[in-house]
Parts: C-alpha cells; sequence; structure tokens
C-alpha cells in the first residue's frame, strides 16, 4: 500500500516545522510543506504560495493529485493583543483546501489546529475542565468559520476532519517569539544578570490561577494520531501536557534553574519589569557567544502579558483523548527544564 501524501500548511512555522520532522521521522508519510517563503531550511520539499489569494493557490497547487492528507498549522499574521481577522484566517484555510481538493481526488482528511480561545479563556473565566463538546465562545473567532466550513465539507462527503486545541506552545526552536520558555528564559536572564530575583509579573490572584501548556512534539504526535485513527473522524480533541500547575508552584523551580532566588508578585507587564535591558542582552550574548539577537526581535514581552495575567483557571479535560487512543503525557515543570536545557546547548539562552 502506498504511503499517504500529507500537505502541511504552514510548514516553517512554529507548529509545521515541529510537526515536519516528526512525520519524516515516523517514515510512514510523503510530505510537501507550504509556506510563504520556500528558500528557508526544511525538514521536507516546499512550496511558496499566498494563502490570501485564492488564484494563486488554484494555480500554484494544481499538480498536486496524489494528496491524502491537509495539515494546516497557519494564521495571517497579527500583533499581539490585536483579535485575529476571522474572515481572513477563514479564507486561507478555505482556499488551499479548496485547490488541493480541486486537484487530488484522493483528498481524505483534514486538519486544523485551533486553541483553547475556542471555549473563551482569553474573555474570563470558564467552567473547567473544558470539555470538547462543551459550548463556544460568546464572542465569535476564526477557530469557529474554519471548523464550520469543514464540517460542512464532511457533511457533503468530501473529507472528514480533526482539530487540535492546545494551549501555551512550548518548544526550543529559535525564531518565534510567541514562546513561552524562550520568553521565560531571556526574562530570568535579565534579571539574574542585573541582580534581581525572579520577580512574577502579574497580580496574586494569576500566581495561583491554574494553567497548562501544549509541548509541540506532543501536539505533532497527536495530530500524526488524529489523522490516521478512524475513531477521530470529524472530531475535535484537547492536546495538553495533562497538568495544570499555578504559576506559584512552577516560579520556584524555574529560579531554582537560573540560581535566582523567588522574587515577590508585582502588579507589572513584563516588559515594564525588564525595560532598558537591552544593553544587559546585548552583554549576555557577547560573553556567552550566544547566537546574535537583539531583544527586540527575540521576544514579544506582550505575549508574556497574555500568559500571566489571567487570575482564573484554564484547564482543558483530556480524557477524550485517552479514551480514544492517546495516552501521552508530560510533567510540565520537567518540560520547561529540558527545554531551557536544549536552548542552553544551542546558545540561545545563556
Amino acid at each position: 500500500m502506498s504511503r499517504p501524501v500529507a500537505v502541511i500548511v504552514g510548514a516553517t512555522g512554529f507548529i509545521g516545522a515541529r510537526l515536519a520532522a516528526h512525520l519524516t521521522q515516523t517514515g510512514r508519510w510523503n510530505l510537501i510543506g507550504l509556506c510563504r517563503n520556500a528558500s528557508v531550511p526544511s525538514a521536507i520539499p516546499l512550496m511558496s504560495v499566498r494563502l490570501t489569494d485564492a488564484q494563486h493557490c488554484r494555480e500554484t497547487l494544481a499538480g498536486l493529485s496524489q494528496v491524502t492528507h491537509v495539515l494546516y498549522a497557519a494564521r495571517n499574521d497579527h500583533p499581539e493583543g490585536v483579535p485575529e481577522s476571522i474572515e481572513i484566517n477563514a479564507a486561507m484555510l478555505r482556499n488551499v483546501v479548496e485547490a488541493i481538493a480541486a486537484a487530488a481526488p484522493g483528498l481524505r482528511h483534514v486538519h486544523a489546529v485551533h486553541g483553547t480561545k475556542y471555549y473563551g479563556h482569553n474573555l474570563g473565566p470558564i467552567p473547567v475542565p473544558a470539555h470538547e463538546d462543551g459550548p463556544r465562545a460568546g464572542v465569535a473567532n476564526f477557530y469557529f468559520a474554519q471548523e464550520d466550513y469543514l464540517r460542512e465539507g464532511a457533511r457533503q462527503g468530501r473529507w472528514s476532519w480533526s482539530t487540535s486545541r492546545p494551549h501555551i506552545f512550548c518548544d526550543y526552536a529559535p525564531g518565534t517569539a510567541r514562546n513561552l520558555p524562550l520568553l521565560i528564559g531571556v526574562y530570568a536572564s535579565l534579571l539574574r544578570e542585573s541582580g534581581q530575583p525572579l520577580i512574577f509579573p502579574g497580580t496574586e490572584a494569576s500566581y495561583r490561577a491554574r494553567t497548562q501548556f501544549t509541548d509541540l512534539s506532543m501536539l505533532a504526535r497527536a495530530i500524526d494520531w488524529m489523522t490516521t485513527d478512524p475513531r477521530c473522524s470529524n472530531q475535535a480533541y484537547n492536546v495538553v501536557n495533562g497538568d495544570a500547575p499555578c504559576w506559584s508552584e512552577l516560579w520556584a523551580g524555574f529560579a531554582a534553574y537560573f540560581g535566582m532566588a523567588v522574587g515577590p508578585v508585582v502588579p507589572a507587564r513584563v516588559g515594564d519589569v525588564v525595560a532598558g535591558m537591552a544593553p544587559v542582552w546585548q552583554s549576555l550574548v557577547q560573553r556567552h557567544q550566544l547566537h546574535t539577537s537583539t531583544l527586540a526581535d527575540l521576544v514579544i514581552w506582550p505575549y508574556g502579558d497574555y500568559v500571566f495575567r489571567p487570575e482564573w483557571d484554564i484547564v482543558s479535560d483530556m480524557q477524550k483523548a485517552r479514551k480514544h487512543g492517546f495516552a501521552d503525557r508530560l510533567d510540565s515543570l520537567q518540560q520547561f527544564v529540558s527545554l531551557f536545557d536544549h536552548m542552553r546547548a544551542e546558545r540561545i539562552i545563556p
């Protein structure tokens, strides 16, 4: 039997690159990656495509006649704190899937990476743990439009679908500013270098709130499972590490790793705590021979505010995935330690 052919949309992005690496290692897939710039290094062959241009998608992807799976891990660029466009993100998925469906009569399955904003955790407290069959958030987002499109295609018999709902992506790869382990590693290094303890930038309530994380290697394994196990057809799954620690539980572990004292809880934004420390980072880069990068390019401090400041629990239930056959779980503190180790070994953080 021939191997399935998967198109990874967003193959050079944070999620897509990890997914491409995992599927390549399995040896069970033929892979094609779609991205904006096909000249960058990748584990798989790449094609450049403008997802916002339906005609360009049809013309560029017309030769992909053997595709069986579309694995969609793209989204339109947006500034931190600005709502993501429903119209543009819905059109991007529709443009690429319609183009591939027209070219590939054997298209069987479409997977889209979504997230826990589906439940509205970013808008305020939600019932926890969040279940996949629970209500959608009260404010529309592009996940709903994409899911409705995939559901309609399945109803017409054009494909089956699945979606994943991770929370707070964690990985060791550089080049993605919305990467929490990287942000914490840089933040801690700056405070340590300036002789300060590890200050928590939030409130006492957010310090005690429970949260969760998704290791990207785990997410890649979960997507592989969802797209190949018949039990997952036309289903959505939460994909998180499986624990839900408080920041107060993690903070001491982070401080110990970086050789610092645990600092106070300070109701300030992350960027304000480290304001004016760009020269400190450049000193660390030179002394530790880190890969050259400016602080402004390395991390997005407002992303830290998005993560640290919710004063309510954000917990997803994993029982559906466990029941259907995905048993992976991780201890989140050990995940962070492992990722910090990797980033140090690669001279990304000191």
